[in-house]
């Protein structure tokens, strides 16, 4: 931790000029409490400060990898990575599905929310380990459930939302015709009963993975599934209690630094959502790291096609289409849905129609999609941004 502040101190202007205006220096780093220092980050931080001065410097952009947040208060946030931390986040994610029981011949389906899922390739799935297909989450849940058929997943990696749908197609058929062995969930916290239903239907129990695109895997569930294993040989986590640590049960906000990455550091990162620690009693999976609650993720309301169909808002990728800085999507109604999109920096006269072409793509015929450029999108009254806002009863 000391390395990296002092790497972000020396190398990244974005953070010498933060730690100087809140009159820190890395210099006052001596013992493990000193770390509370640290004047904290959040994204709106990020998204103010121009590229140059948030990437380090020796590092070149156009090597680096690029990722996008989704946007979950509906303003995303490009994201960079040199092409080894792309592999340690690889590596750190198979960890957890070896850990639950996966093998390197299982078969696995991803569930994504592009069409077009990457080609790309490790040398060793080009023989024949660790095969891996993609399902586009968009796709009505009986078309899912065809092409899952023809895959015959050993093992299932999905938005949570979607796997609720396809549970529930599955009771609405009578039977299935997929077997997994294994289901990670990501993306959404599932209800109780939405957990209960796919456990139920697919005979497993599902393993939810707590995931940050800024940094990655963040926590996972074990087979105990007694909350969630932080990886705390990559992260530096903390769950602030208005000013102070959190106790064992008592809920507070996540506040997290990526200790692998130093193209784009994130050095106490407000990530918002609400966690809780864990009592520090042994797992009996057998690993060793602490464990947290999540209490409070990121929730958005369902959005509906015009027959009526759920559709999760993580599908979307109105983030990714250049020229959207910030949006919002509201359904008053089966047969309306309005997209508001505040402008960023590279909008074009093309912005608007790619973003209708997505959404129309997504939400299926005989919905009118309007899609609006707004100056400002208002928050409510919490100070939160919600992305999504269905006014159709459940």
């Amino acid at each position: 931790m000391r390395d990296l502040v002092k790497f972000a101190w020396e190398k990244v202007p974005f953070y010498r000029r933060h730690y100087e205006t809140a009159g820190f220096s890395p210099e006052q780093l001596r013992i493990p409490t000193d770390l509370e220092k640290i004047p904290t980050t959040h994204k709106a931080l990020f998204q103010q400060a121009d590229l140059k001065n948030l990437i380090a410097r020796d590092f070149d952009t156009s090597r680096l990898v690029k990722k996008r947040t989704s946007g979950s208060s509906g303003s995303p946030l490009n994201v960079y990575y040199t092409p080894e931390d792309r592999i340690y986040r690889t590596l750190m994610h198979l960890r957890i599905l070896f850990h639950n029981g996966m093998g390197w011949r299982d078969r696995m389906a991803h569930i994504s929310d592009s069409r077009h899922a990457t080609e790309d390739r490790y040398s060793f799935q080009k023989l024949g380990f660790l095969p891996k297909d993609f399902i586009y989450a968009a796709d009505p849940a009986e078309k899912q459930l065809t092409d899952l058929a023809k895959i015959n997943p050993d093992v299932i990696y999905s938005y949570a939302s979607s796997m609720s749908l396809l549970a529930a197609e599955i009771e609405r058929q009578g039977q299935s015709l997929i077997h997994p062995r294994l289901i990670f969930t990501t993306g959404e916290l599932l209800s109780p009963d939405e957990r209960e239903c796919i456990n139920r239907v697919f005979k497993v129990k599902l393993r939810d993975i707590y995931g940050v695109v800024e940094m990655g895997d963040v926590a996972w569930q074990c087979p105990a599934l007694d909350g969630y294993h932080l990886n705390a040989d990559s992260f530096w986590v903390e769950i602030d209690a208005g000013g102070r640590p959190a106790q064992p049960g008592e809920a507070g906000r996540l506040v997290i630094t990526n200790l692998h990455s130093r193209a784009m550091p994130f050095i106490r990162y407000e990530v918002g959502d609400v966690l809780s620690v864990a009592e520090n009693v042994p797992c009996p999976c057998g690993c060793t790291f602490p464990r947290i609650k999540v209490l409070q993720g990121r929730a958005d309301d369902w959005l509906h096609g015009a027959d009526g169909h759920k559709i999760s808002p993580l599908i979307f990728v109105i983030a990714s289409i250049p020229g959207v800085q910030q949006y919002r999507m509201i359904q008053r109604s089966y047969e309306h849905l309005l997209v508001e999109i505040l402008p960023g920096s590279d909008f074009g006269p093309d912005t608007l129609t790619k973003v209708q072409e997505h959404v129309l793509e997504v939400m299926g015929p005989g919905l009118h999609v309007e899609v609006k450029r707004v100056g400002v999108i208002s928050k409510e009254a919490s100070g939160k941004m919600r992305r999504v806002i269905s006014e159709i009863e459940p």
